[in-house]
């Protein structure tokens, strides 16, 4: 019977002891979780989104479900401005690796926008900022040399918010781009019709 007491006490002990041990560990993560977010509050507050980036894949090894902060770090991506460009005096080598660097970046910048402002749009397709996050997939796309889908990306974020207004402006630098200068010209009108409505509003 005294066997019996004291294995179930240890028992007991141990069980105490791992419940404290999750709390702690619960309770340093929420502490790191709380850190990294003002860090990248403050970063993207003053425009330093490439400052952010390490912050941010650190809170999403720790919270892999953020939605919006997955949104912030393919946001980060596409203002990314610590990547070295390819300069014409270097060796061909060099150049050809300083571009695929690039190209990984904007390739994983919208996949990341793809991804999560598809599921914004389902979870809350009446948020405020919807709009806005279209706008920057689209310029991640551009970047990422897809034409097409980016000037069906800014007629999507102007269409969910008209004072994107600049979208009309970029649908028409991408038409010139591909050599159909009837869109473009037809773009180039929209854009300044969008912008006069958009004086006379305020």
């Amino acid at each position: 019977m005294d066997r019996i007491s004291t294995y179930t006490f240890k028992l007991i002990c141990f069980f105490l002891f791992s419940i404290q041990s999750v709390w702690a560990g619960g309770s340093k993560k929420k502490e790191e979780t709380s850190a990294l977010k003002k860090q990248i509050y403050n970063l993207h507050k003053v425009d330093e989104e490439t400052s952010s980036i390490p912050y941010l894949e650190r809170y999403l090894d720790l919270s892999q479900n953020e939605l919006y902060f997955k949104l912030l770090y393919a946001k980060a991506l596409l203002y990314r401005n610590d990547l070295s460009v390819p300069r014409p005096d270097e060796p061909a080598e060099d150049r050809i690796n300083k571009a695929k660097l690039i190209q990984k970046n904007y390739n994983l910048s919208s996949k990341l926008f793809q991804e999560n402002v598809l599921h914004l749009e389902k979870v809350r397709p009446r948020d405020p900022n919807l709009g806005r996050w279209y706008y920057l997939w689209a310029f991640s796309e551009w970047f990422s040399d897809n034409k097409e889908k980016s000037i069906k990306l800014f007629q999507k974020a102007v269409k969910l918010d008209y004072r994107l207004t600049e979208s009309y402006y970029n649908i028409a630098s991408l038409y010139e781009s591909l050599g159909q200068w009837q869109d473009a010209s037809l773009y180039w009108r929209k854009f300044e019709k969008a912008e006069k409505e958009l004086e006379e509003e305020d």
